[in-house]
C-alpha cells in the first residue's frame, strides 16, 4: 500500500492555507479528496503523529496533523515554509 495521498494530505495541511482552513471546518471532505484506506483516515483522525509514522509517512510529515489541535495552532514551527 503506498502511503503518497496521506504523505500529500499531510504536506498541504502545512503549506496550502486553504487547506488547512477546509481541514479545521470540515476535516472529513478534505481527506475525502485524497485516496486514502480507512486505515489511513483513522490515524488522521487520531491526531497522533505515532499512528501516521506506523502508516509509513516520513516522521516530519506526520508532525503536520498536530497543527489541527487547538493547543498547537500557535506553534511558529506551522510559519515556517
Amino acid at each position: 500500500m503506498s502511503c503518497y495521498d496521506l504523505s500529500r494530505l499531510l504536506f498541504d495541511l502545512k503549506m496550502k492555507e486553504e487547506t488547512y482552513q477546509q481541514a479545521l471546518n470540515d476535516f472529513e471532505s478534505v481527506m475525502g479528496r485524497y485516496d486514502l484506506s480507512s486505515e489511513e483516515k483513522d490515524a488522521l483522525r487520531a491526531g497522533d503523529p505515532r499512528k501516521l509514522r506506523q502508516a509509513g509517512v516520513h516522521g516530519m510529515l506526520c508532525l503536520y496533523i498536530k497543527r489541527l489541535s487547538p493547543q498547537f495552532r500557535e506553534n511558529i514551527y506551522w510559519a515556517q515554509k
